[in-house]
C-alpha cells in the first residue's frame, strides 16, 4: 500500500510559497549594497526608496516576486482545504499523490514563469499554470463530495 503523501506536501508548498518572497529580498538588497529595511519592509516609503535606487529590470523582478509569494499564500488554503476534503472523504492515495504531485509541480513552473517572463505576449502562460493548479484543487473538492454519503 502506498503512503500517503498529502499532507507532507502542505509544507512544500509553504516553503515554495517562500522562495520568491526570499528571491525578491536578496536581489533587491544586492541591487543596495546589501541594504534592506526588515524593521518595516512593507512601508510605502521604503518601497518608494527602493524603486529610485534600483534599476528599473531589478525592480520589476523584486515586484513579480513579491507578486509571486502573494498569490502562493493567497492560494495555501484552498490547496490546504482540497487535501482535508480528499482525506476526509477517504479518496484513493494514489489521486491524492498524484494530485499534490502535479500541483506543485505546476506551482513550482508557475513561480519560474511569474519572476522570468515580464512581457504581456508570455503572461498567459502564468495565468494557464494558476488556472491548473486552482482547477485540481476544485476537482479534489469535487471528487470529495461525489464521495460523500
Amino acid at each position: 500500500m502506498a503512503t500517503n503523501l498529502s499532507f507532507f506536501a502542505v509544507p512544500v508548498f509553504w516553503t515554495l510559497c517562500m522562495v520568491p518572497h526570499t528571491y525578491a529580498v536578496l536581489i533587491m538588497a544586492k541591487a543596495n549594497n546589501g541594504r534592506w529595511n526588515n524593521s518595516s519592509p512593507r512601508s510605502s516609503n521604503w518601497d518608494e526608496v527602493l524603486r529610485k535606487s534600483t534599476p528599473k529590470e531589478v525592480y520589476a523582478r523584486y515586484e513579480r516576486g513579491k507578486a509571486a509569494h502573494k498569490n502562493g499564500m493567497e492560494n495555501l488554503p484552498i490547496f490546504v482545504g482540497a487535501i482535508l476534503a480528499g482525506n476526509y472523504a477517504q479518496l484513493d492515495t494514489r489521486t491524492l499523490n498524484l494530485f499534490v504531485t502535479v500541483f506543485l509541480f505546476a506551482r513550482v513552473l508557475y513561480t519560474i514563469v511569474y519572476i522570468s517572463i515580464s512581457s504581456n505576449r508570455y503572461s498567459f502562460i502564468r495565468s494557464t499554470l494558476w488556472f491548473l493548479s486552482t482547477s485540481m484543487c476544485m476537482g479534489i473538492f469535487i471528487k470529495a463530495g461525489l464521495a460523500l454519503p
